[in-house]
Order: structure tokens, then C-alpha cells, then sequence
């Protein structure tokens, strides 16, 4: 295997870890929150998939009147001063949440309270309180069941939805991932699935390099800006990851300095037909180099070698047809050709499977 990076470059990113998380302190259990809707009794901590910066936990909602509209639990996020990044996502979800059918939007977790502990003695200087819902999709494992492609229509219900609010006011969620599709009732015949973590939503064409690498989309990668039909091809691989884990992104990179070649190697391997620019038709020297060795790895590194086309792959798994033609569908390397939520929406493919998962 050719060597694609050089170990003289020194690895900050563990060192930024340690130095964030040492600005995050933990609500002791049993604290309460006051809010303005209800109060909130602190339970324990939620441990997640370990990459959001702000300090999670799970609570008890305590209300002074009894109401049978009152939920049991909540889920608390908070940020402190100290942390910038944490705190600007924060805010940003909250503001988020003021975009005009957001709020009252099904395919979006509910928001109850914003908390200001600034006068307080609290670990943080502000914590939102959120929807409880049970699990994720990155905490359901994938078999070949009718349940489980009940469970991939609300998902994907609930994630296109989701992008046809937000292009209705020019924003992007550019953190779809299975760990953000939160989900209840699983094994029940009332599934809910809706859309959580809105801290990484912005206007629409503004921000690069978007999105976790698994459901980057190719264009993204390229150095184009993330768009609203990048949120589609993130949707589509985040089903595509959840339902085949490691397909896509970087969970098996041998170095982080290799992580976008590495990743568009991967894409390269699923769709053969993707052109890739060569060195000199890009301008960025990181990206020049980048694909270089994405070119080069889909020929030669053996562990990539044995992804096949999209196609055969997904042959491969067992799934309904209709789940493919949706995956096909959505995953549209040229994102000229690619179709928009709405039309994935309306699409024949997804009443087809729609009426599949309903029988």
C-alpha cells in the first residue's frame, strides 16, 4: 500500500478534545432548571455519539399544574461561556427554531424552554430544554424485516420534510447523520422519527467543507459550497451508512490527514462514473492533493477495493426494491441531476414505497 501521508505533521485534534471538554461541567443530579414552560429535575448525563460540544442530559419535567398534555421527560442541552463553539451552536438552534415552521413542524424535535442560568451558580450560562425521544437511529442495528422498512419510510419522511422547511426560508442542515435522527415507539406499531440537533443550520450556500465526511456529498468535497440538494444526498447516505455501516466516511482511515481522499476514494468505489478533477484543474493545493490519492486509492488500497458499485451493493444486502430505486434516486453524484426533497417527496419512487411499507 502506497503511504498517503507524512507523519512530520503533529496531531492537534486530541489536544483540542481534552482542552474543550475540560470547560464542561456537569449538573449534579437532582438539580432543577427553571423554565419558563416547566421545571426541569436534572436525571443523569446522555453520553450520545460523543461529538456534540455542548453538555447533554436527560430530566425530569416538573410542572405546577397537572395537565395529561405535560410530557415525563426532557432532554437538557446547555453551553457554557467558556465554550465558544458550544455556545454559538446553541444559539444558533435556538435561533433555528424561530425560522416560521420550524417550531410546529412533526418532523422536527419539539422545543419547550430556553433557560438563562447566567445569575445562577450553574455548570453553564444557558441550556435548552428539548423533546425526549428514545433512541437513535444510530442506536438501531438494520435487519431485513417489515418493521425496519417501516421504520426507513419515517425516517425518510421525517428527514425530507425537514430540508422542505428549511428551503423555504434559503437554510441547510449541514448535520444530518443517524446519530441526529431521533426516534421513539421502535418495535410498537407507532413509530416516530423527527429530525434533532439544529445547531448546524445556516443560509443556504454559505458554508464548505459541510457535513459529517460519511454524508458529505460529492460536490462538497470538490470545494462547492453546501447547498439544499447536498442535504439530499446526505439524507439518502445516511440511510445508505446506517443500513451497511462504513460504506461511506472515514471510520476506517488509516490517518485523519487522509480523511477527504479517503472519503471520496469511497464514493469513487460506489459510482465509478463520478469524475473526479485532476490536480491541475483545481486551484486549492489541499485539494490538488486530495484528489490525487482519492484517484489513486479507489485503484490500489485493498480494504477499498472490495466496495462494490452501488448497485451490486445494495443487490447484496437484503431490502426491498423500493428501498434501492429511493437510495438511486437520491444518491446523484452531479448534483445538477440530483432531485430536490420536494421532488423526492412526490416522487413515484417514495409513494411506491410508502404503499410497500403500508401493507
Amino acid at each position: 500500500m502506497r503511504l498517503y501521508f507524512s507523519t512530520t505533521f503533529s496531531v492537534t485534534r486530541h489536544c483540542f478534545s481534552s482542552s474543550r471538554a475540560r470547560t464542561m461541567s456537569s449538573l449534579a443530579t437532582g438539580h432543577v432548571l427553571p423554565g419558563g414552560k416547566w421545571n426541569y429535575r436534572i436525571l443523569e448525563t446522555v453520553q450520545g455519539d460523543k461529538t456534540h460540544t455542548s453538555t447533554v442530559y436527560k430530566a425530569e419535567i416538573v410542572s405546577n399544574k397537572k395537565s395529561h398534555d405535560v410530557p415525563q421527560w426532557s432532554f437538557i442541552k446547555g453551553a457554557s461561556q467558556d465554550n465558544a463553539i458550544a455556545m454559538e451552536n446553541l444559539n444558533r438552534e435556538c435561533q433555528s427554531y424561530l425560522l416560521p415552521g420550524v417550531a410546529s413542524s412533526t418532523c422536527f424535535r419539539k422545543l419547550y424552554d430556553v433557560v438563562d442560568t447566567s445569575s445562577e451558580a450553574a455548570a453553564s450560562d444557558k441550556y435548552v430544554a428539548l423533546e425526549w425521544l428514545e433512541t437513535t437511529l444510530a442506536q438501531v442495528k438494520y435487519q431485513s424485516s417489515q418493521d425496519t422498512y417501516v421504520l426507513a419510510e419515517k425516517v425518510l419522511s421525517a428527514a425530507l420534510h425537514s430540508c422542505v422547511v428549511l428551503e423555504s426560508h434559503d437554510h441547510v442542515n449541514t448535520d444530518y447523520k443517524p446519530a441526529n435522527i431521533l426516534l421513539s415507539g421502535i418495535g410498537t406499531s407507532q413509530i416516530t422519527a423527527k429530525v434533532g440537533d439544529l445547531g448546524l443550520v445556516f443560509p443556504s450556500g454559505q458554508r464548505f467543507n459541510a457535513q459529517p465526511y460519511a454524508m458529505r456529498a460529492p460536490e462538497v468535497f470538490l470545494g462547492y459550497a453546501y447547498t439544499k440538494l447536498s442535504q439530499v444526498w446526505a439524507i439518502a447516505a445516511t440511510l445508505l451508512c446506517w443500513i451497511k455501516p462504513g460504506i461511506l466516511g472515514v471510520w476506517d482511515s488509516p490517518h485523519y490527514l487522509i480523511n477527504e481522499a479517503w472519503s471520496m476514494a469511497k464514493i469513487k468505489r460506489l459510482f465509478p462514473h463520478w469524475r473526479i478533477p485532476t490536480p491541475d484543474e483545481v486551484e486549492v493545493d489541499e485539494l490538488k492533493i486530495a484528489v490525487e490519492h482519492a484517484v489513486n486509492m479507489s485503484k490500489e488500497v485493498p480494504e477499498l477495493l472490495d466496495i462494490l458499485p452501488l448497485e451490486q451493493m445494495m443487490q447484496a444486502i437484503e431490502m426491498p426494491q423500493g428501498l434501492r430505486d429511493l437510495l438511486r434516486l437520491m444518491m446523484v453524484v452531479d448534483p445538477s441531476a440530483r432531485p430536490s426533497a420536494s421532488s423526492v417527496l412526490a416522487s413515484r419512487d417514495f409513494r411506491g414505497f410508502q404503499e410497500y411499507v403500508s401493507v
